[in-house]
């Protein structure tokens, strides 16, 4: 109003003042009339700019900042494209540099305006990220208690089982034995008077029974009184240093790849697959060397058992593949073979196949989806695979 000299200032005043209406009502009315009230706003300040003078072509281009902000983003173009072509009909009468001006002002605003709204639009998008990053976190974070919880269950799952065996093993082989033992001292004790060295010899065979059944006893509470901790307490190193400070025998211990950390339920059933096969080992195949080999890759961990006794797999309480056809009429037990060549077959036990040990050791790993497989071949061999989820993977 102090650079132009217009007719009338106070119709100038009630122009701007119903700019300011329109800007004010575009703000405040639903976003689907946005587009609606912007293009009302350019064509209401485009007429101002061509009845007051080019100094209005600045409100104008303040209508820049509402569209650009549409999408899809071909409808902020199109309506740049209308406006410039209505700015330039209102200044049509204005000399080239005024009309050069406008175009230059209206090209910088809206090249600004772009850069603006482009970056908002990114911002948005990595807040949008950032709430989907933030879900999928609340999500794995649910999905690993999940998992601690069934690694849990099949923690408690593996120690009734144990308990479950010690006490079948307390039944049958210590009990039986000191029921033996108790008939052998009868006959003995009926013995003596009449043939004194016959009963002597009874009365060493009750002692050798006796020594025996102790020693099973000590083992079994041995194994009653571990506590479920997880630090160490299924540590596979540990296992072979115990053995063979107990037993004295020779014991390895080998780690391919790169180690990771398990989760509890896969450190319990190697444990405890390891443990088993020592024992059947040791007892049944009468060996003098056992070894562990742990083998680590992306997708499972293998842990092979091995040992120099016996081969046999009716030492284990299991059949051999040349027995097998003498026992076709068995139902209580059966076996696949597989894989493998003859001289290093390779025995995947099902139904009740391979004695209690060995279905328990095949249970166990199923239990957690891996495979058990057993190698008749010299040296005898358990073979345990677990499948693998890093943390990177679940969590």
């Amino acid at each position: 109003m102090y650079v132009q000299e217009y007719a009338d200032n106070d119709r100038f005043t009630l122009h701007l003042l119903i700019l300011l209406l329109l800007a004010t009502l575009g703000a405040r009315l639903p976003a689907r009339f946005t587009a609606g009230m912007a293009a009302l706003e350019m064509l209401y300040s485009s007429w101002l700019c061509s009845r007051y003078g080019s100094l209005l072509v600045f409100p104008s281009l303040s209508v820049l900042l509402v569209y650009f902000r549409l999408r899809p983003r071909s409808l902020p173009l199109l309506l740049a494209g209308i406006h410039l072509a209505v700015l330039n009909t209102a200044v049509m009468d204005d000399s080239p540099l005024i009309r050069a001006w406008v175009n230059l002002s209206f090209l910088l605003s809206a090249a600004l305006c772009a850069q603006l709204h482009s970056a908002g639009r990114g911002r948005e998008e990595t807040l949008h990220l950032y709430d989907e990053l933030r879900k999928k976190h609340f999500e794995l974070d649910e999905a690993r208690n999940r998992l601690l919880q069934f690694a849990s269950q099949v923690e408690n799952a593996a120690q009734a089982e144990e308990r479950v065996r010690i006490s079948r093993q307390l039944h049958d082989d210590i009990g039986h034995r000191l029921i033996r033992v108790k008939m052998m001292m009868e006959a003995a004790l009926h013995t003596l008077p009449s043939a004194p060295e016959a009963g002597m010899t009874m009365m060493g065979q009750v002692r050798d029974q006796l020594a025996q059944s102790m020693d099973d006893l000590r083992a079994a509470v041995r194994r009653i009184g571990r506590g479920p901790r997880l630090d160490g307490a299924y540590a596979l190193d540990r296992l072979l240093e115990e053995t063979g400070r107990d037993t004295g025998i020779k014991t390895s211990y080998t780690v391919e790849g790169a180690p990771y950390p398990l989760y509890p339920s896969l450190q319990v059933v190697l444990y405890k697959n390891a443990r088993e096969a020592i024992t059947n080992g040791l007892r049944h195949g009468h060996a003098t060397s056992v070894g562990i080999k742990l083998c680590y890759s992306p997708s499972e961990v293998t842990m092979e058992v091995s040992n120099n006794g016996k081969t046999g797999m009716e030492e284990y309480g299991s059949e051999t593949p040349e027995s097998k056809s003498d026992n076709r009429d068995d139902g209580t037990r059966s076996e696949r073979l597989s894989g493998g060549s003859p001289g290093n077959p390779r025995l995947h036990l099902t139904g009740a196949a391979g004695g209690m040990g060995l279905k328990g050791m095949e249970e166990r790993t199923r239990l957690v989806g891996g495979t058990f497989e057993v190698r008749a071949a010299y040296p005898f061999t358990v073979i345990t695979k677990l499948p693998v989820y890093k943390q990177s993977e679940i969590i």
